[in-house]
């Protein structure tokens, strides 16, 4: 099969064990519209549980678009290290960048809380709207980034609930500008998985890092500087794919 240099990965919501898929409106668009790509284009189709295929655009008409599907591609398997991030909800844009990013970084799991210095309180009917655009946003930097499995993301709680509902094991870490341990020097080795609690724009409050104290987390520093959230979530899970996951190996 002849592939182009142009390499297109899209995420879709159904199966691809069949010779042959038909697209829907949204996806019809994004590849015919937003893309440009005409019939006998190739693209890369992978659906986020384990298959990923050549396929070739057939067709397009009345919003959707036919594809021919060709052979399989090894799928790129998830780092070694199982990171859940445990994000306190920033203001603004800034969550969808934390999630594009740790989605980029390979981190397994996504909890976003509400914090008792976050300016951000979702109102219970828009955490269902917030958690779909987040999902979509991971969907299309798995797109970009060659991952397969995109991260599972949970509807937003209190960080009190959250830490409550915690099953993880491994190191439980938050960062905390005061510390003295910095995250850079954190014993990777031995553990599989790590969970990464990180404040919002004012910080966590005496009172939410008593909290995660009392749940098994260890408090660590990134250095002199204080980093916005976003940053701060997307160079702490660097540091601990750096330290023992798969960030840098081939």
């Amino acid at each position: 099969m002849k592939h182009t240099n142009r390499l297109v990965r899209h995420f879709v919501s159904l199966s691809l064990q069949g010779a042959r898929v038909t697209l829907d409106a949204r996806s019809a668009n994004y590849l015919t519209t937003t893309l440009r790509l005409g019939t006998g284009a190739q693209v890369v189709l992978f659906d986020g549980a384990g298959t990923e295929r050549w396929a070739t655009i057939t067709g397009s008409s009345r919003g959707k678009v036919e594809l021919e599907l060709g052979e399989a591609i090894p799928v790129q398997p998830p780092s070694p290290l199982s990171i859940h991030l445990i994000q306190a909800l920033p203001k603004g844009d800034a969550m969808d960048m934390a999630v594009q990013k740790a989605t980029e970084l390979g981190v397994a799991r996504i909890l976003p809380v509400t914090t008792e210095f976050g300016v951000v309180k979702l109102p219970a009917e828009r955490r269902q709207r917030r958690l779909v655009h987040w999902q979509h946003i991971a969907r299309s930097a798995c797109e970009q980034c060659g991952r397969h499995f995109p991260p599972q993301i949970e509807p937003p709680l209190s960080l009190q609930e959250c830490l409550a509902g915690l099953t993880t094991t491994g190191l439980r870490l938050v960062l905390d500008p005061g510390a003295v341990r910095p995250l850079a020097r954190v014993a990777a080795n031995g553990h599989d998985e790590m969970t990464l609690l990180v404040g919002p724009e004012g910080g966590l409050s005496d009172g939410d890092l008593e909290l995660a104290v009392n749940h098994g987390f260890e408090s660590y520093s990134l250095g002199p500087r204080i980093l916005r959230t976003e940053t701060a979530a997307m160079a702490a899970c660097t540091v601990l794919q750096c330290r023992g996951g798969d960030l840098g190996v081939r």
